[in-house]
């Protein structure tokens, strides 16, 4: 692909989100979800001629997408020559296919009772759904699972369908229900008197403890927790109608859930850190969308959209792509809220599970290194460089708290890291010990490269499922790890594999297409203009063209 061709690709998808960002709901390019059209196709509406599903479509879309076997998969584990591991897909489809199910028993009941319109092969249907679930949950393991909240929706899901006169016996179910009993044993008066600004809330997992008569001030443009299936479970259980939740979710159909700026930070941070340029780009529509970033910065830190409470890495991607921009933000109030005694924790106090996250602390640690004078957070900046070292693991998957994949994690590492190394050579960074920037950080990256060179498929890509974005996080992490001559001589077989795994994208990848599901959350989600900014991103980046000592070439 001609660099004019990427130029011009990186110029689209930047004018699509400087359109979106503007709208009231945000960017929205995440990839449909079963579990949410399921909720969505279960919502009501009364009407003058009596009750009335609100979105048919929903319904029709999960008849459509019901598999021969009887379940629900957006993994689409069956036709994969790749596959996901069965700790991931298990809970994934399980979640997916429960919801699915009642909201087919639910159509179903109603259509036998009042003589309305279901498919002929409905009660076939029914059968196989009930069928392909006992497999699965017979097949599933608690250990290992690591979607948001699981503890929550499975038990809640499969009350509703017990409701439906639809029951399960599986080996892990006695040991989930007493997740269940632990994870809803919570104090949730707090929803009755402010916002629920708590990422991933869900809200269709306490139906049993919710009192639906006190939400109506939870419902904002982003209906409720930014969740499409939260929004929906509020209309089916609140004795109120809201329009502004029904309006949500009518743009969740047509357009998509919504991200706000700290997605959009993270995308023009990896395409102008990876060799594109703001003229690229279009200058005047990167200037629109920082003036947004910025705008959305409140006290010092922002979070993912303006439902959620601030957050580490929103705020640090924020003020990285800033700072790159001369904004000059001090990142001191994020250093306050955020910093811990050995990192920096994604959340503050008001968050239960605050999470210490590897991909969390190099952007963190990015934007320290992008401040107006980074040298006054020398102790922070060490502090995040000693943490992220003390998590690499030579014998083990190396994992991170959002993402699936190992490379998300190695790649902030990689970038992070050797921008430390490039500072400090520059003198920037005096007073961190000499020892740790000469031999503990360049003996960790070493480490990090033989692992992704390693870890290459035959094809070009990494990752089980051999994924585009997968492929694109380990390029960009080699191209940092290639361009400083602390790492070794010979650059070879890092230019080797970053040039077959651009022959991978170049083969595989266009514009838009389908994400891959490697975002973790209730479900496994992915969005397609953060694949797109990534893809992108490595197909421009080379070791020549990232900032820092490079290697020298000897001819």
């Amino acid at each position: 692909m001609s660099s004019t061709i990427l130029i011009q690709c990186a110029s689209d998808l930047i004018q699509k989100i400087a359109s979106e960002i503007k709208s009231e709901y945000g960017m929205c390019s995440m990839a449909p979800s079963i579990y949410d059209t399921a909720w969505l196709a279960m919502v009501e509406k009364n009407t003058d001629q009596g009750p009335q599903w609100l979105f048919p479509e929903c319904f029709e879309y999960l008849l459509e997408l019901q598999n021969a076997d009887g379940g629900w998969d957006p993994l689409e584990q069956a036709t994969r020559t790749a596959k996901y591991p069965a700790n991931i897909w298990l809970p994934d489809c399980i979640i997916h296919s429960l919801a699915a199910f009642l909201a087919l028993c639910r159509h179903i009941r109603r259509a036998m009772r009042e003589g309305g319109n279901i498919p002929g092969d409905s009660i076939a249907r029914m059968f196989r759904a009930k069928q392909f679930l006992d497999v699965k949950l017979h097949a599933w393991k608690l250990d290992g699972t690591t979607h948001f909240g699981y503890e929550l929706l499975v038990p809640v899901l499969l009350r509703l369908l017990g409701d439906e006169g639809v029951t399960f016996d599986f080996p892990e179910k006695e040991a989930l229900l007493e997740k269940y009993k632990k994870s809803s044993d919570i104090d949730l008066s707090w929803l009755y008197s402010g916002p629920c600004k708590v990422p991933l809330f869900c809200l269709e997992g306490f139906l049993e403890k919710i009192d639906f008569t006190r939400l109506e001030h939870l419902v904002t443009t982003a209906g409720i927790a930014a969740s499409p299936a939260s929004a929906a479970a509020y209309l089916i259980y609140s004795p109120k109608w809201n329009d502004k939740c029904e309006a949500y979710l009518r743009h969740a159909i047509s357009h998509g859930q919504g991200k706000r700026t700290g997605a959009v930070a993270g995308i023009l941070t990896a395409l102008l850190e990876n060799g594109f340029t703001a003229d690229n780009l279009g200058r005047d529509q990167v200037n629109s969308i920082l003036e947004i970033i910025h705008s959305k910065l409140e006290d010092g830190v922002t979070g993912a959209t303006e439902a959620f409470f601030p957050d580490a890495d929103d705020t640090s991607r924020a003020i990285t792509i800033l700072n790159m921009h001369d904004y000059k933000i001090s990142p001191a109030a994020m250093a306050e809220k955020f910093e811990v005694d050995q990192c920096f924790e994604t959340f503050d106090t008001r968050i239960p599970n605050r999470v210490k996250s590897v991909s969390v602390n190099g952007n963190v640690l990015n934007s320290l290194l992008h401040a107006p004078d980074p040298s006054a957070f020398s102790p922070q900046i060490e502090k995040i460089a000693r943490f992220i070292c003390g998590r690499w693991r030579t014998d083990g998957k190396f994992e991170d708290h959002w993402n699936l994949s190992e490379y998300y994690g190695l790649m902030h590492m990689a970038q992070s890291l050797v921008r430390v190394l490039i500072l400090w050579d520059k003198g920037g960074l005096p007073s961190i010990p000499d020892d740790f920037v000469q031999s503990i950080i360049p003996s960790c990256l070493r480490e990090v490269t033989t692992r992704i060179l390693q870890q290459q498929h035959p094809d070009g890509a990494w990752g089980d499922i051999h994924s585009m974005e997968e492929t694109a996080y380990s390029i960009i992490a080699l191209a940092n790890l290639g361009s400083h001559a602390a790492l070794g001589d010979d650059s070879s077989p890092i230019e080797l594999a970053i040039a077959r795994g651009k022959q991978f994208l170049l083969g595989n990848w266009q514009l838009g297409v389908k994400p891959d599901r490697i975002w973790t959350g209730k479900i496994l989600h992915g969005i397609s203009y953060i694949q797109d900014a990534y893809v992108l991103a490595a197909l421009k980046v080379s070791c020549a063209n990232l900032a820092g000592k490079r290697r020298q070439n000897k001819n």
